[in-house]
């Protein structure tokens, strides 16, 4: 879990005790606490409750994060290994290399099935329509880190808003974004297909308060399932079918709208595995815009609408 206390200290004792909470009615788990909270240590953690102390950002003048002590720009992707929670990118690779505009905004991986290469998805602050997104191939340097190789560069963009939530489909080889203002945009993941840069579907440009941002799919083993996208101001969640219309994969027909507790959410994250009890059959995660995370089990928003696959099946 992520918290920083750019905002306030507030928000590391909101995140503290909701893995306190979460701690306390889930068996056999732990839960890392990742914050730049310069005090963190003199914080009390309940047992399988621990933190990783990060360095810190702070929100600038201009309204722009930046370094709050070291000397390093905040345009760069991270790669962090899993569960160590250790840098391998030698201080960080650099996105979008001689271009203006460089602030990476919304990531995604995708791991092509055939032969299991890992490419990561990058959209920015600002970028030209046509090649608002770049692609590269993730590749081991052989040293213990990792490197970069651009491989494509696509993606429309209206010309309004920016474009931050980027969603991968691996199974069905998709990538989604949101083009904040105008709908979300659907592409071929793997750069080598046919027609790669090619945009193959926009939906979602009707009903939307404003902006579209955080992308979820709940995926079905058969094909079928859900891509969930946040109409933020509205504070709603817009549910699409995942496989499209049966003449026509690239027609995503609105099939719910859900209402959940999140305020102005940009961000979210959606499983269908059995997690445990109360979680079994899925879990969905969104963040609201004051850094509160809201966890709901995938049956509350499914309802009589919708399917429930715990573990993908049916």
């Amino acid at each position: 879990m992520y918290t920083h206390d750019t905002m306030g200290l507030s928000h590391t004792w909101r995140m503290l005790y909701i893995a306190s909470c979460l701690a306390g009615r889930m068996q056999d788990v732990s839960i890392l606490l990742l914050t730049d909270l310069s005090i963190v240590g003199r914080l009390k953690f309940p047992i399988n409750v621990d933190y990783v102390h990060l360095p810190g950002i702070v929100l600038g003048d201009n309204q722009q994060y930046c370094a709050r002590n070291l000397n390093v720009e905040l345009k760069k992707v991270r790669a962090i290994t899993l569960p160590d929670l250790e840098l391998v990118d030698n201080g960080g690779i650099e996105a979008f290399g001689g271009e203006d505009e460089r602030r990476p905004m919304g990531i995604a991986l995708y791991k092509r099935p055939k032969d299991g290469e890992i490419f990561v998805i990058v959209s920015r602050k600002k970028g030209p329509s046509g090649r608002y997104l770049w692609q590269y191939r993730l590749q081991d340097e052989g040293s213990g880190t990792i490197r970069l190789t651009r491989v494509r560069e696509f993606g429309e963009w209206s010309g309004e808003g920016e474009i931050e939530a980027v969603a991968v489909d691996d199974a069905l080889g998709y990538v989604y974004y949101s083009d904040e203002q105008f709908g979300i945009r659907k592409y071929h993941a793997d750069p080598d297909a046919a027609n790669s840069n090619k945009e193959l579907a926009v939906f979602g440009t009707e009903g939307f308060a404003e902006d579209r941002e955080g992308i979820s799919i709940y995926a079905i083993n058969d094909g079928t399932g859900y891509i969930i996208v946040s109409d933020q101001q509205a504070n709603e969640f817009r549910i699409y079918t995942r496989e499209g219309a049966p003449d026509n994969p690239h027609n995503h027909k609105l099939v719910k709208i859900v209402n959940l507790a999140t305020k102005s959410s940009d961000g979210s994250e959606i499983t269908n595995s059995v997690l445990n009890n109360v979680f079994s059959a899925g879990l969905f995660v969104a963040m609201s815009d004051d850094k509160t995370f809201h966890f709901y089990a995938w049956p509350a928003i499914a309802g009589n609408d919708l399917i429930v696959a715990p573990n993908g099946v049916r």
